[in-house]
């Protein structure tokens, strides 16, 4: 396998939760997708990867009940903050709890166990894999569903020249107030099936008062494991499960070679 930091290309990218708000605050589809599914649940649902709380606190606000699981201490204070600006007859509708999804115990079950917005991806190995699916089957009650949801792999992406720095826009960093000139490079190991991607943003503009420590280089990395369609089907049965829906987007239209995301709602067999 080629050598990649797994280990920062799973938490560097949630250190920043105020610019990954920031980043996905007009992702919606995603969001409005789970919490219908979530309300339809009829008791607490469980969400793992719940990060900053983009997707839980939302379906809370519309009346769901959830508790989140997550590994990131920077995201899940972030999701604590926002829950303190819910309403107050909603602000314990939501609870967050720091662990990692392959190896919780809650010592309950729930009617719905979800892992959003890629999640997955960061189970790299097989045993990650068989051991969060594992700790799914253990928590979900007769019945109850899990939906989860992955990229469709593209080819195009995925082997693109490996390292080579792409030029992105100049944005306006939402955490320090200045602007940024964005890059990025990504390398697909393809016998691990993992897509190492590397996220650079260098200032182009003095601090303000407000962060006088704006960095002047910033430099995260991200690691996704790469599911294929069939390969997911086999992984879901091997552990198990049964695909009851399958969709290729939010919208839960079919699954087809353009689509970007895999959305599995999945039962236990």
């Amino acid at each position: 396998m080629t050598t990649f930091d797994l280990k920062a290309g799973s938490s560097d990218y949630y250190v920043d939760a105020i610019y990954y708000d920031d980043e996905y605050k007009k992702r919606t589809a995603d969001v409005k997708f789970y919490t219908e599914r979530y309300l339809q649940a009829g008791g607490q649902v469980l969400e793992l990867g719940v990060g900053s709380g983009r997707i839980a606190l939302k379906a809370a606000r519309k009346g769901a009940s959830v508790l989140g699981l997550d590994l990131s201490p920077t995201m899940l204070a972030r999701a604590e903050e926002q829950r303190q600006k819910l309403p107050k007859s909603r602000r314990d509708a939501v609870r967050f709890l720091q662990g990692d999804m392959r190896s919780f115990q809650l010592d309950r079950r729930f009617p719905l166990v979800s892992c959003p917005f890629n999640a997955f991806q960061h189970l790299y190995a097989r045993e990650d894999i068989d051991s969060c699916l594992n700790c799914v089957r253990s928590h979900m009650a007769p019945g109850s569903k899990f939906i989860f949801d992955v990229l469709l792999p593209d080819f195009e992406y995925l082997t693109r020249s490996p390292y080579k720095t792409y030029a992105g826009v100049r944005f306006k960093h939402a955490h320090y107030g200045v602007h940024y000139v964005y890059s990025e490079r990504s390398a697909y190991d393809p016998i691990a099936q993992v897509n190492q991607m590397w996220f650079i943003m260098d200032r182009d503009e003095d601090p303000i008062p407000e962060h006088p420590d704006a960095p002047a280089h910033i430099e995260n990395q991200l690691s996704h494991r790469c599911f294929f369609p069939a390969e997911l089907e086999s992984i879901l049965w091997h552990n198990g499960f049964q695909i009851d829906e399958r969709y290729g987007d939010f919208d839960e239209s079919p699954l087809e070679k353009d689509s970007e995301s895999q959305i599995m709602v999945c039962s236990l067999r």
